[in-house]
């Protein structure tokens, strides 16, 4: 899975194509916490994000070409997305990378909101950024989806950039 959730010591935030979700919409949360958690750490300096950030590419094998294609295409929809909706800004992309990708003011606000469910003043953006170099895959999830939740109330209806 994830290196943030098998426990890698190089690079928290990449996983086994052979360990994967096992759906797309595992995989699209797990995706969407990591890259939020990297933006909230580094706002607001803009960033690169690319595919090599999330899949280790070290264990792909020629029998897992067409997993690993699949995969890139859906951390591709993720960032594309959570532009479309507002999330997160990117000035351009190149083949699974993309530059100067930052969090909206809206998607700043969202991560300010504080964890339901928490005893402690922690927001959304500190979890997921803890999240990022820990190993609970659900935690991930549920976190995501406060953040999702959040967003539908606050953002406007999703409108496609055209990448």
């Amino acid at each position: 899975m994830f290196k943030g959730f098998a426990g890698s010591a190089k690079d928290k935030s990449t996983h086994s194509v052979n360990d994967l979700p096992s759906n797309n919409i595992e995989l699209f949360d797990s995706y969407t916490g990591l890259i939020l958690g990297r933006l909230y750490r580094n706002f607001p300096l803009p960033i690169t994000l690319t595919a090599e950030h999330f899949i280790n590419y070290n264990t792909l094998d020629d029998s897992n070409r067409q997993l690993l294609s699949q995969e890139e295409n859906l951390f591709l929809a993720t960032v594309k997305w959570l532009a479309d909706v507002g999330y997160i800004h990117f000035d351009g992309m190149s083949g699974v990378s993309f530059f100067e990708v930052v969090l909206t003011s809206n998607g700043l606000l969202i991560l300010r909101a504080f964890a339901e469910g928490h005893e402690d003043a922690t927001t959304l953006g500190e979890k997921l950024s803890q999240i990022v170099q820990g190993e609970n895959a659900q935690a991930l999830r549920t976190l995501v989806t406060q953040a999702l939740n959040l967003g539908s109330q606050i953002l406007s209806p999703m409108t496609r950039s055209g990448i």
